[in-house]
């Protein structure tokens, strides 16, 4: 039996702190102030844009609009960059199951602009995995149990073949609901993860 490992990017693999994002806007414009109308998470756009419903360009305009602000999409991008960091404890795992030779993959709810800022930062990032799951290429969003049964198509595989890690219960539950084996990660949550890691293997 074939077993796949799906991790989710935010909060798993790659950290960012929202502050630093609108601290990265201030100085990418020039701005000591930010307008109370910015809408970098505004969630309703947040999800259009990914999950394709609207382009990174119409986001961008969005916000630009709604602030009065004038970014570019080479500053968001820039923006994003510098404000993420690696999460070391689900890198770790990463690679530990990467060195053993298993099949892993990416999964998650992503802009077009924020992948490109993962991949300026870190070179080779995303062909560490076997295969990505983004939500603005799928055109759907977790926790919508469309997206995993999506990705359990297109890896030819069984719910109860996949490891599935994410930072939000919401998530996790229904990745469980199609029966896929799912846990919410955190640095405290490591003991079991491993724990359960160790049970899927066997």
């Amino acid at each position: 039996m074939s077993k796949h490992y799906i991790f989710d990017l935010g909060n798993v693999l790659v950290d960012f702190d929202l502050n630093e994002v609108l601290r990265g806007v201030m100085a990418a414009v020039g701005v000591s102030v930010l307008p109370n109308e910015i809408r970098l998470q505004d969630l309703a756009k947040v999800v259009e844009v990914e999950t394709g419903r609207i382009s990174d360009e119409e986001y961008l305009a969005d916000i630009c609009a709604a602030t009065g602000l004038v970014l570019t999409m080479e500053q968001l991008i820039g923006v994003w960059q510098n404000a993420f960091c690696l999460n070391p404890v689900g890198n770790e795992l990463f690679h530990e199951l990467r060195e053993q030779g298993h099949s892993i993959h990416f999964l998650s709810n992503i802009a077009w602009h924020n992948v490109e800022a993962v991949r300026r930062k870190w070179p080779g990032f995303f062909e560490r995995g076997t295969k990505n799951f983004f939500s603005y290429e799928l055109g759907l969003h977790k926790p919508d149990e469309r997206i995993y049964r999506v990705v359990l198509e297109r890896l030819n595989a069984q719910p109860a073949e996949c490891f599935f890690l994410d930072d939000r219960p919401e998530n996790v539950e229904a990745a469980r609901a199609v029966g896929i084996d799912a846990h919410v990660f955190s640095a405290e949550n490591l003991p079991a993860v491993r724990r359960a890691l160790a049970h899927f293997k066997d």
